[in-house]
């Protein structure tokens, strides 16, 4: 995936959208310099779920 097509999807996300990615990406720098650095992506985004899961919630209704 191009990163122009990337700011695309999130530009067209609501503003709570786009929030809760930049919170995301936020942890995901937070999480680099950490000794136990998630092995992956999917890894990180499942972290991440399960510490934030209310804002999950919300961001669905």
């Amino acid at each position: 995936m191009a990163g122009e097509s990337l700011m695309e999807m999130v530009q067209s996300l609501t503003a709570e959208e786009q929030a809760a990615v930049r919170q995301f990406i936020d942890y995901l720098k937070v999480r680099g310099g950490a000794d136990d650095v998630p092995a992956s992506f999917v890894d990180a985004a499942e972290e991440f779920i399960a510490q934030h899961p209310e804002l999950l919630r919300r961001l669905a209704l």
